[in-house]
């Protein structure tokens, strides 16, 4: 009987690919020797007086300490590998690298389609550039940016994660805004605030920032079920993920929020924060919005909405 020889991809026998695996860990090698050198250079600079980890000239070694790692590893094919095959470590710029790059390739092109076209920018923000990914689920179900969520599904909160694609931890505030609240008194549309958490902590190896896995955190405004009247048009819910400079004091700030009429723009101007991410999500009359109305004291669940023709 002949036995069965299992080869690794670092084991193959090819000439020219040993040849190619050669050339690879020569170069790996040589960026070794500028990683080492690199982090020395950081060590001195910290050492020297009023030195600070945020100064622009360490926070720049910083940054080209990443691409060196990045570069360090990218040709290797067992990354390549591992990464198509879900076995990340996130913890390793490389591996943090790809995924930016794959949700750069499709999932960040198709939010911000979302957010264009359903006029998340301007309506609640000026601006929205996103370089982390927020993943939504309502109940354990995953959520598509601008997809329509059943008012079953949502009348609790959700949970998401917020994925970082660079090291260094960090935390956030989360607000869910409805832009589209009828203001009948105005003839316009108003805002209304359904959830406001703060001081969320976020990183690449804690990247669950609401649900199973996350850290504690500090609600500022609970949870509000998505909900519209009858014949009303959709309501578009936009959830915005900031970065916040230093922790929020929950205990002063909470009571000093209203629901209706927030100006999340003011509240992020004051706050000092700064937009990183974001989703949105659709609500709609649907057979479960007058229990989840009723359930939840919301009022206008025996009202409907009929256009008037001029």
């Amino acid at each position: 009987m002949h036995s069965l020889k299992l080869r690794t991809l670092e084991g193959m026998p090819f000439q020219t690919y040993q040849l190619a695996l050669n050339l690879i860990k020569k170069d790996r090698d040589e960026k070794i020797v500028e990683i080492n050198e690199q982090r020395q250079k950081i060590a001195n600079a910290l050492k020297k007086p009023q030195a600070a980890a945020n100064d622009r000239s360490i926070k720049a070694m910083q940054k080209h300490l990443e691409y060196l790692r990045i570069q360090a590893d990218i040709n290797n094919p067992r990354v390549k590998y591992n990464f198509d095959r879900g076995i990340i470590g996130t913890n390793r710029p490389v591996y943090r690298f790809l995924m930016d790059r794959k949700w750069r390739e499709y999932r960040r092109p198709v939010l911000m389609q979302r957010l264009t076209q359903m006029h998340v920018m301007p309506d609640v923000l000026p601006k929205i550039d996103p370089i982390v990914d927020v993943q939504v689920r309502f109940q354990g179900r995953d959520v598509q940016p601008g997809a329509f969520v059943d008012s079953a599904q949502s009348e609790r909160p959700p949970t998401f994660k917020v994925i970082p694609f660079q090291q260094g931890q960090m935390l956030c505030t989360v607000a869910i805004v409805d832009p589209d609240v009828p203001d009948f008194q105005n003839d316009k549309f108003n805002y209304r605030l359904h959830w406001l958490v703060s001081n969320i902590p976020i990183s690449p190896t804690q990247t669950q920032a609401i649900g199973t896995q996350a850290k504690p955190s500090d609600t500022l405004v609970e949870w509000l079920p998505p909900h519209v009247q009858k014949g009303s048009p959709y309501h578009r819910y936009a959830m915005l993920v900031f970065r916040q400079p230093g922790k929020i004091d929950s205990t002063t700030l909470g009571g000093e929020i209203k629901r209706d009429g927030f100006n999340l723009r003011s509240f992020q101007a004051k706050q000092n924060l700064e937009n990183i991410g974001a989703f949105m999500w659709r609500a709609q009359w649907d057979d479960n919005m007058k229990d989840v109305m009723q359930r939840n004291a919301l009022p206008g669940w025996d009202m409907m909405f009929v256009r008037q023709k001029n």
